[in-house]
Formats: structure tokens, sequence, C-alpha cells
């Protein structure tokens, strides 16, 4: 549902209906572009009201924009890709901060999360086809991207996993994780391995050790309460292990626990056998 605004703005404009993308160009292309343009210089303290105020004696030029914002903002459906999730947001970002040349210092946007991207690439002097076939080249090196991410398969299932491979790049790659939020998701982890600096094989390798080190930790904790021993059995003994272990589909350590369980309660069987032995010597 559109929303209308009757304000200073949609009359110096004549259009009612509001559009924060609009707005958001024509601030950054007063700020950027317009050498007369000061926000400073007016007592006004919202973004509207100030161009408003600039605006309002300067039919020609405001015709002149309206023109400029049909040329250079592409469509809607042109850049739904770039904002259908954080990581999408966070890759685009860089890649058409990087395409478009756009430096912060010289270029600073007030924007966070999806506005910053359409942004850049909205106030970007370059006509619409130019702006149309970056995002769609970028659109196809993003789903080729996406396409590689069997290799962290192994962590979507649970996010202790992705809390666990922080802690390991902090102790084992420090440099790398400067700059970046801890993760708690398995998306936070996909966003540092896109920006993550490392070769396909340094990634991998890196991977590697996460889930060898998730081994190990799990295998600890399964521990508690539980002590090692080493039994001598005889061949006998072993067949009959294995042949119970794989017909019931559980450890063997899993199965002497249960027959241990078994003769702890009931205590039926071992007697039986320590008389029956007994007979024999006798």
């Amino acid at each position: 549902m559109a929303i209308h605004i009757e304000d200073e703005l949609s009359k110096v404009l004549g259009e009612t209906e509001y559009n924060n993308r609009y707005d958001i160009w024509l601030w950054y292309t007063l700020v950027f572009y317009e050498t007369t343009f000061n926000s400073n210089a007016y007592l006004d303290t919202g973004m509207r009201e100030k161009m408003a105020s600039y605006l309002r004696n300067k039919p020609s030029r405001v015709n002149e924009l309206l023109k400029e914002r049909h040329k250079q903002l592409v469509h809607k459906k042109d850049i739904e890709w770039v904002i259908e999730s954080r990581r999408a947001i966070e890759w685009a970002t860089r890649e058409i901060q990087i395409s478009t040349d756009h430096n912060q210092l010289n270029y600073y946007f007030d924007l966070t999360e999806k506005d910053f991207p359409i942004a850049i690439l909205d106030v970007w002097q370059r006509d619409i086809t130019q702006k149309t076939a970056l995002l769609r080249s970028l659109e196809q090196r993003w789903k080729s991207h996406k396409a590689n991410d069997k290799v962290y398969a192994w962590f979507k299932d649970e996010d202790q996993k992705s809390e666990f491979a922080w802690d390991w790049l902090l102790k084992n790659s420090y440099v790398s994780t400067l700059g970046s939020t801890p993760f708690n998701t398995f998306e936070d982890l996909l966003i540092f391995f896109d920006k993550a600096n490392y070769s396909r094989e340094q990634k991998e390798l890196y991977i590697g050790k996460i889930k060898k080190g998730w081994t190990q930790k799990k295998y600890r904790e399964n521990l508690n309460g539980k002590a090692q021993y080493n039994f001598v059995l005889s061949d006998k003994a072993i067949v009959s292990l294995e042949e119970l272990a794989s017909r019931y589909e559980i450890s063997r350590a899993r199965l002497l626990e249960i027959l241990i369980e078994m003769e702890a309660e009931k205590n039926d069987h071992i007697p039986e056998k320590i008389r029956t032995a007994q007979l024999l010597k006798s």
C-alpha cells in the first residue's frame, strides 16, 4: 500500500507518493554533485525539509533532477537479489563498491544494511543501461559463488558448530578475525568466509581442522562419567561381541554396558556361570 506525504518537498517535486529510495537518491545527489547545496546552511532539521528549502525556488533544476532520477534508477526487480538476505547485502555491497570505485572517505553514505548498496549504485553517475548490465553480471557471479556452499554444509544443522568455528579461528587464525564480529549462526559463518582472504585450499584445510576439533570436543564431552578400560578377551568372545554389536547396530562399548546393566539388575547369569565352572573343576 502506497504511503502519501503532503509536505514542502512533495509540493516542490509535484509528487505525494513517498519513496524512501527516491529520497536517498535525491539527498546524496545534492550532497555529492550539487556544488551550491550545503546541508548545514539550513536551520531545518529534517532531510526532506532541507531539500525542499534548497529546491523551492529552482523549478528548472527540479525538472532536471526528476529526469536524471528516471535515467539513473534501475528497476526494482533487478535489485531484488541484492537484498534477499544479510549475506547477499554484504557481498553485493563490496562488489558494487569495487565496480563503481566508491570510496566512503570521498563519498560518505550514512546508511546501513540494504539501503547502502542500492544508494551507491543509484547515485553512481552512469546511465541505467550500464547499471542494469552491472547488476545482472553481479547476480550471475553471486549465483556461482553460492554454488560452492556445499563445503559449508556440515555447519548448517547446528549453530553451535558455527560458534565453535569462531573460537577455533580466534586461536588459529587470529589475524583473519580482526574487524569481524563473532559469529553465532550459520549465516554469520558464511558472511565471514565470503570476506576472508583465504584460498580455496586454505579454506578447505581450516574447515577440515574445525570439523576434527569439533569431533574431539564431542568425544571428550561424551567421556564425562566414563573411564577407559583395556580387556583381553578370547577370540570366541570377540567374535560374539562383534556379531551382537552388528546385529543390534550399536557400538561394542554400548553392548558391554547393556550386558553389565542387565546382570547388575537381575544377577542370574554370572552366579550360574560360576557354579557351573566350579562343578567342572571338582
